[in-house]
């Protein structure tokens, strides 16, 4: 092997050790994100995302387009759609988003990813708590800043959230008012 074919080598297995860093800090950042949801950290949720961020939240309702739940610009708006779904108590139980199946693929400070999450958690309802299930798909998009991989937009398509003891097959969506 020549001097420059070494040379080539090592830049080609130094741009693959980068992308491969940088998937596992997104897997990171991702899982980060639904730990301090968990436990209602929310400053540390925030951290999650850059300051212009864009959040679109849907529910399966057809294959062309879901129903939407909401959408939010800005921190501000995203903390405030983010504690209405998931306001927590110290010392209880609310929910724990179970992130699998990742998909990343980074091109230079910009990356896509989906991951899909599995939730149980408890539901406040006006009739009382109920243990519920939930599933569905991140559709996500980040950027380096600083050195730092954030999120810029989070996409999230609800597949069910039901009732635990009825089940996603009876219930695909309970009605949440």
């Amino acid at each position: 092997m020549t001097q420059q074919e070494l040379k080539a080598r090592i830049a080609a297995l130094e741009a693959m050790t980068g992308r491969l860093q940088d998937i596992e800090e997104i897997k990171q950042l991702m899982w980060s994100y639904t730990y301090f949801l968990d436990y209602g950290e929310y400053d540390k949720v925030m951290d999650c995302f850059v300051d212009d961020a864009k959040m679109d939240v849907r529910i399966r309702g057809s294959i062309e387009e879901g129903l939407h739940v909401g959408r939010y610009e800005g921190k501000k708006a995203i903390l405030e759609g983010v504690y209405m779904v998931t306001p927590q108590t110290k010392d209880r139980f609310i929910a724990s988003h179970l992130i699998a199946n990742p998909v990343v693929a980074v091109e230079g400070e910009r990356a896509k990813g989906i991951f899909y999450m599995l939730t149980p958690g408890t539901l406040r309802t006006h009739e009382g708590e109920r243990a519920i299930w939930g599933h569905g798909r991140y559709d996500m998009e980040f950027v380096k800043v600083d050195g730092k991989w954030k999120i810029s937009f989070f996409g999230f398509l609800w597949n069910f959230f039901t009732n635990y003891d009825e089940g996603w097959a009876k219930t695909p969506m309970m009605d949440l008012r």
